[in-house]
Parts: C-alpha cells; structure tokens; sequence
C-alpha cells in the first residue's frame, strides 16, 4: 500500500506490507475483481450482495471483504478486536436470518456463511473465516502505521487534512464509510472530504510522456 503526504510544499511517501488480502489472496474464498467476485454487500435482515457482472458469486473481492468485515461488526457478529462470535455469543438484536450464516467451521473455529454451494457459482459454500479477518487485519494495521508515521513526520492531524484521494481501480470500490468502520481510514474524515481518482499511475505516466 503506497501512501503519499503532501504538505507544505513537501511531498513524504510510504511503502506498506499491506500483504495480499485486498487482492483476495490468502482469503479462503477470496478472489479478484472479476465476473462473479462478491463487490458489494449490504445486511438488512439478511444478506444482500452484488456481484461484478451480475453473475452467480464465485468468491469475494476486496471491496467486498470490506463490506462485510464492516457489515459484521455493525451488527454486533463480529467483536470489535477481530473475533468472530459463536451464535451463542450473539447479541438479542441480531436478525434470524444472520444469525443463521454464523456456524462452526468443523475445526473449532467460527466461519460466517455468504453464499451456499447451490446458489452460487464455485464448487462449496462461500463463507468468511476466522482466518481471512486475521488476514485483513495485518493489512489495515500496515495502512494504517505508514499513515501515522507520515502524519507524525510532517507534524500533521488527521482534522488538518483537506482531502484524501484513493487511486486504483480497487480503490473506485471501497465504500468510504465501511472503510472508515474497519479502521482503513481514519474516522476523523468527512465523506467529502474522501476523493476517489481512479487510475492515478495510469494518469501520471500520461503526463510524464505529454510533457
């Protein structure tokens, strides 16, 4: 995850380890951002998801493992430290029919279920595990260590920040507020104050070579 300050004249950056999760690498059912990967998805009573082409769900992208990271720990499924609650452990609030997707994962773990086999497009259930929040978790902390420590660096808060641009084409997708909820961003940002400029590499060697 490459971060880029500018402030007073000065530019500061920041290489990551944000790993691969973001990408739906080491994610059981994770997957890239194409035909068929889970993009979006909303809790009402029960899951509602949107796939990338509106194709059967084959696995779950990165702005979906965002979605519902967010989405769980909304609705009290998951505790705010990263541990997935065992439908015991469930608040009284929390629709039947979410409280249904919680089960156990067979290695005495918990795993929450997205998509059944039949109702999808991949060979066994689409779920979320222990494990892949583990995953995003090492890639949130490593964003936002290197966000710290250039705030810090350049003797910056969060509330001085005129705006926060996110480039790439995974970025386009990140919903602000659940990025905000699982800690990717800072919470201390207003939503309009958060600018998504798509292809930035892209734009940036069109100006080198037109310059």
């Amino acid at each position: 995850g490459e971060i880029v300050l500018s402030v007073g004249g000065r530019i500061l950056t920041a290489s990551t380890a944000a790993g691969p999760a973001f990408e739906g690498a080491r994610i059981r059912c994770g997957m890239r951002a194409a035909r068929g990967a889970v993009e979006k998805i909303v809790f009402r009573d029960d899951v509602e998801i949107s796939t990338i082409g509106g194709a059967p769900p084959r696995g779950i992208c990165g702005s979906g493992l965002i979605d519902l990271t967010a989405e769980l720990l909304e609705n009290g499924i998951l505790a705010e430290e990263g541990r997935l609650l065992s439908r015991e452990e469930l608040p009284s609030g929390v629709p039947d029919a979410l409280a249904g997707r919680v089960r156990d994962d067979g290695e005495g773990g918990i795993e929450f279920l997205l998509a059944p086999a039949p109702d999808s497009d991949a060979d066994q259930d689409i779920v979320l595990t222990q494990r892949d929040i583990r995953e995003l978790q090492l890639g949130i902390g490593a964003i936002r260590a290197g966000i710290s420590i250039l705030l810090k660096r350049a003797c910056v808060r969060i509330s001085d920040l005129r705006s926060v641009l996110i480039a790439g084409g995974f970025g386009n997708f990140i919903r602000r507020s659940h990025a905000q909820r699982i800690g990717l961003l800072p919470a201390g940002i207003g939503h309009e104050r958060i600018i998504y400029v798509g292809n930035a590499s892209l734009a940036g060697a069109k100006w080198a070579l037109l310059s």
